[in-house]
């Protein structure tokens, strides 16, 4: 008997012979490779007690135990020997109406979350020594939080695009290899094989010898692997790529799969633009150059893109080999630098250890609750409902609080937010779907007036974790497990909101949004009826405040003084009004030394989620937009910039006057006409466009080759791309539609316009 510390690469289970069998692969703390497998482990889920013993046929055993439903009814459990019989047990029933509970939770998910399994975990039991690694059979497992270095392998392929064909493949890892098909001299990187066949068995053999735990590149499953797993079907080559000596790429369109499925077993594969997606690296463009342009300051060596990128491919395979395997491993090089540039990867094994979700699944929100409070919600003594059971809302869920602005140009601004607004109200108030079951006992009432129980609960406590959990993550100088820490938390609430969700409830999600506007209401009235200040716009947790001229000095110490009385009011307010336990905390956000909240376009009415700023840093005054031009990519470069300059300009109280002569000048000479591109992404196929067909999609057309991040400019003749441009830019539009909105919007709110200030401007006439 041992026992070892490691960490989940990946976890299969499946019927075998009359027995469902569960696979799981791990990284041990010294190194080695981890199998378990698991063949003792019953599939489950639980049944109303009343319902005949004739129903649940074919049932392995019935058990009583000491659970029951959230709305109070006796449960008994129905265990299975495969999943397949509790699939058919499961529609057997449902088809006779009788109540079943957590039937869709998959059989595997079962198994690792009640063992508390995320990422890390102790296994216990007598392992035997195999070729692959250490192999347990049904040992003990149970959660630890121990840390795992992780090997990385990053690769890439390059093909015939027109045949489907592989011409070569890059690997870097311990060591760079490039294996390409041809004859040559081979070195210590680049080896020549003479078939594709040669070629694919050699790639299984150098990952096999680099045992990497991660496999990483670009668009990797849905491209690299996917033409793999096409070549080596038709070549009669085993793929080869898992630790168990198999593998399996399951393209998205076959048998109806929504989604490319990926079965290699001891090793994760993380498709990296996906990877930066759900961890919230946000680009314009996901393409590896565009990134690599972004990250690192670097580019591809080849740059071309459809056709004349394949034509370069085929022409360097027939003419200069080595400069084909240099472009290959050069690829597999700036994945890695990404990677490593932007701790991707340390990202998504810190949101695995928080949310239970599998290293090379994204998971969502939903399946990070379900496999959080499940487990919680049986020690309670409680079973949840099927998905299929939930009821769907009558009205629309309400959202936070956003308060009128007032529109204007101001000095010193504070930004003050409620930290955590809905995991601190659900906290405060004990909401959760257990507690509204339960409401009798101990009964917690909340400013929406539904009710809550105080001691049977169970979301308080987990956000009562994960809150301590991301303190001591910055306590310890961790970025990454405090950020996958609050996205988890923070999800939460959206999770209680959602009808793809067993927990959903109207009054319980309604109780945390109402809750909130309440609070943030209050605060508001607090502040304008005993403070001097004055609170030009608040929006679902996050208030700002006026302080005016003369307190450039002193904004952060009225802050932080502000910050203070306000979270000792209000705990006293909410202990005296709802016997509640405050968790709310009022911090100090930014401080901004000038500040512009614009109007609506075309209206008087102050504008929600759009404004300006600039706040003072060590190296000056900085800008800051939030949902204005500057901040989004859908807008021109040449608007970006006239938005910064004129702004701080007007802000500094400096002229301004001559830079837009000069702008409109420039653009009008063609000084500009490189900052004078749309970038905008296809969201569907060109076809799909039938009507109000957009700029972006007319220039699309006009491309010999499908893209799906359209570059072009308005030309006289219309939309064009860049790559087609024959006509000369409409250098009205741009005036029209770039430069004059940008201008007006804070023009107006010092009493002039834009007409108004070329009309003077008789040297702008060219």
């Amino acid at each position: 008997m041992q026992t070892l510390s490691c960490f989940l690469l990946t976890a299969q289970g499946f019927d075998s012979r009359s027995a469902y069998e569960i696979t799981l692969w791990g990284k041990s703390a010294d190194g080695r490779s981890i199998k378990i497998i698991v063949n003792d482990f019953h599939p489950l889920f639980f049944v109303d007690a009343l319902a005949p013993e004739s129903a649940t046929s074919p049932v392995m055993l019935r058990k009583g135990l000491p659970l029951k439903s959230l709305d109070g009814k006796a449960v008994d459990c129905l265990y299975f020997a495969t999943q397949s019989q509790m699939i058919d047990c499961a529609r057997n029933l449902r088809g006779q109406n009788i109540p079943l509970f957590e039937s869709d939770v998959h059989p595997t998910n079962r198994y690792l979350m009640e063992r508390n399994v995320f990422g890390s975990f102790l296994v216990t039991g007598s392992a035997e020594e195999a070729p692959q690694g250490l192999v347990f059979r049904n040992p003990r497992l149970r959660g630890s939080n121990d840390e795992i270095s992780l090997s990385v392998l990053s690769f890439d392929i390059e093909t015939d695009a027109d045949e489907g064909t592989i011409f070569c493949v890059a690997l870097h890892g311990k060591a760079d290899s490039v294996i390409m098909i041809g004859s040559g001299t081979s070195s210590e990187t680049l080896f020549y094989v003479p078939d594709e066949r040669t070629l694919l068995t050699t790639f299984f053999s150098i990952c096999q010898k680099e045992d990497p735990d991660i496999i990483i590149g670009w668009n990797v499953i849905d491209f690299d692997l996917t033409v793999i797993q096409k070549r080596c079907d038709a070549r009669g080559v085993l793929f080869s790529l898992g630790r168990d000596g198999r593998g399996r790429i399951i393209p998205a369109d076959d048998a109806n799969n929504k989604q490319t499925i990926v079965r290699i077993g001891g090793r994760v594969i993380l498709d990296i633009p996906v990877i930066l997606r759900s961890n919230f690296h946000t680009f314009d463009q996901y393409s590896l150059d565009f990134v690599a342009a972004e990250v690192l300051g670097e580019h591809k060596l080849i740059t071309k893109t459809g056709r004349q990128k394949i034509d370069e491919i085929k022409h360097l395979f027939a003419t200069d080999k080595e400069a084909l395997a240099r472009y290959c491993l050069e690829d597999t090089l700036l994945v890695s630098r990404i990677c490593e540039k932007t701790e991707i990867i340390t990202e998504a094994i810190e949101r695995s250890k928080r949310s239970g979700a599998e290293l090379g699944r994204g998971g969502g929100s939903v399946a990070a609750f379900d496999y959080v409070y499940l487990p919680r919600l049986h020690k309670a003594g409680y079973v949840a409902k099927d998905l299929l059971d939930i009821e769907r809302p009558l009205a629309p869920l309400s959202g936070g609080y956003v308060m009128e602005s007032r529109p204007g140009i101001f000095e010193n601004v504070l930004i003050l937010d409620f930290k955590s607004l809905y995991p601190s109200l659900i906290m405060t108030f004990c909401i959760d779907p257990l507690g509204f079951a339960t409401q009798d006992i101990d009964p917690q009432e909340n400013p929406y007036g539904t009710i809550f129980s105080k001691k049977s609960n169970v979301l308080p406590h987990i956000i009562r974790e994960l809150m301590d959990a991301r303190a001591r993550a910055k306590a310890e100088n961790n970025p990454h497990r405090s950020q996958a820490v609050k996205i988890l938390m923070n999800s939460f609430y959206g999770v209680l909101g959602s009808n793809g969700c067993r927990f959903f409830s109207y009054d319980v999600a309604q109780s945390i949004t109402q809750s909130g506007q309440f609070i943030l209401k209050k605060t508001i009235d607090y502040i304008q009826k005993t403070t001097p200040y004055t609170i030009l716009y608040g929006d679902t947790d996050s208030l700002f405040i006026l302080l005016g001229p003369g307190h450039s000095n002193d904004a952060e110490e009225i802050a932080q003084t502000l910050s203070k009385t306000i979270n000792q009011w209000l705990s006293s307010e909410l202990l005296k009004d709802y016997d509640a336990e405050s968790a709310l905390e009022l911090e100090f956000d930014v401080h901004f030394r000038h500040f512009f909240m614009p109007t609506i376009r075309g209206s008087t009415q102050g504008s929600k989620k759009r404004y300006c700023g600039t706040i003072q840093t060590p190296l000056g005054l900085k800008l800051m937009f939030k949902g204005l031009e500057s901040a989004r990519s859908d807008w021109t470069e040449i608007a970006k910039e006239f938005q910064s300059e004129l702004y701080m300009r007007i802000f500094l109280g400096q002229a301004y006057e001559a830079y837009i002569a000069q702008i409109l000048a420039g653009i009008k000479n063609g000084a500009y006409d490189k900052k004078l591109i749309y970038k905008k992404r296809l969201n569907k196929s060109i076809a799909e466009y039938t009507t109000n067909i957009p700029p972006h999609v007319v220039a699309a057309s006009l491309l010999d080759e499908p893209k799906y991040h359209i570059s072009y400019c308005i030309t006289l003749d219309g939309p064009q791309p860049i790559e087609k441009l024959t006509s000369k830019l409409d250098y009205d539009h741009y005036i029209e539609t770039q430069i004059k909105p940008v201008a007006d919007a804070i023009l107006e709110r010092i009493g002039t316009s834009f007409d108004q200030i070329i009309s003077g401007q008789t040297s702008l006439e060219l």
